[in-house]
């Protein structure tokens, strides 16, 4: 290889480096966009409570955010941890009862009393929120809006 061909290799080899430097990866900053997103989860299933008896065909409760994001939760006090464990366990047994029955074609979907789901709903979005508020300053992240730079080097 001729000195220009080095010179290349070398050139490529510093931009992987300092991009794998300056790209951050997560931690403390990501915290607010974890509780976020399971705050988005807590917020559509309050709704799907409310509207349940109301539709004519059931509707699962939404868990997306949750299964992605609940081994991240470690910075959060134990009784929120175990109030979103205990929240979204309860969360799955209904949407098998509901799936049970969408199975079935049944009606027994109707007869679910969802009073325990919706206080423990109502708590936790009253904890994230306050989480929110102490750390963040605000119930909600700003929206972010892609630079240049963001693109090349990775969120901030």
């Amino acid at each position: 290889m001729n000195s220009g061909g080095w010179f290349v290799l070398l050139s490529v080899a510093v931009v992987l480096l300092l991009f794998s430097l300056i790209r951050r990866r997560g931690g403390p900053a990501k915290y607010p966009e974890v509780v976020q997103f399971i705050l988005y989860d807590v917020k559509l299933n309050q709704v799907l409570v409310e509207t349940f008896k109301q539709r004519p065909k059931p509707k699962t409760f939404e868990t997306t955010n949750w299964a992605m994001n609940k081994a991240k939760i470690g910075f959060l006090s134990e009784t929120l941890k175990k109030l979103l464990k205990d929240t979204f366990a309860t969360i799955d047994g209904f949407n098998g009862e509901i799936k049970a029955a969408k199975k079935a074609k049944s009606e027994s979907f109707r007869n679910l009393d969802l009073t325990g789901l919706k206080e423990m709903l109502d708590e936790c979005r009253k904890e994230l929120e306050d989480w929110m508020m102490t750390n963040v300053g605000q119930k909600e992240l700003p929206p972010k809006y892609p630079s240049l730079s963001s693109f090349f080097f990775g969120e901030r």
